[in-house]
């Protein structure tokens, strides 16, 4: 067996960049954002494969401050939608029936909940995720690791 030149694996890597594989194009890939609609219809409102994303409590969130009346920032890790370090949540009514990602609560139709804050341009993974407001009160020391 011969070990390949220096000469050769640049030369590989160069074809590489010129001409990358359909392996690599697809490595590659960006994912398409999802566009909001500014009112109206929710785009973000579960579907049927979001439902198992809603039930399931990630490894770890922690509640880091209240920010104002209606947000908070949330510290939040989970293998599935990443790490967000200080991720704005906004309050508002819960459209759909969910479970609490912060203490595994029932959450039904019309409670008051924070959510992840959406953007047109970038939609979080875990923007289906609900943390009951009467669980946060008007404390931020609330936090739950490893659950």
């Amino acid at each position: 067996m011969t070990v390949p030149s220096k000469d050769h694996i640049v030369v590989r890597a160069l074809l590489n960049v010129l001409d990358p594989s359909a392996e690599q194009l697809d490595a590659c890939a960006k994912k398409p954002f999802v566009k909001l609609k500014k009112r109206g219809v929710n785009a973000c409102a579960p579907t049927a494969d979001d439902n198992r994303r809603v039930v399931g409590r990630p490894a770890n969130i922690v509640v880091v401050e209240r920010l104002s009346a209606c947000t908070i920032s949330v510290s939040w890790s989970d293998a599935c939608s990443g790490r967000y370090t200080e991720q704005i949540w906004c309050s508002g009514l819960a459209h759909v029936a969910a479970v609490c990602a912060l203490t595994g609560r029932a959450i039904h139709r019309g409670d008051q909940v924070f959510r992840p804050r959406t953007r047109e341009v970038r939609v979080p993974p875990n923007r289906h995720q609900m943390i009951l407001a009467a669980t946060i009160g008007h404390r931020a020391d609330l936090a739950i690791a490893g659950t």
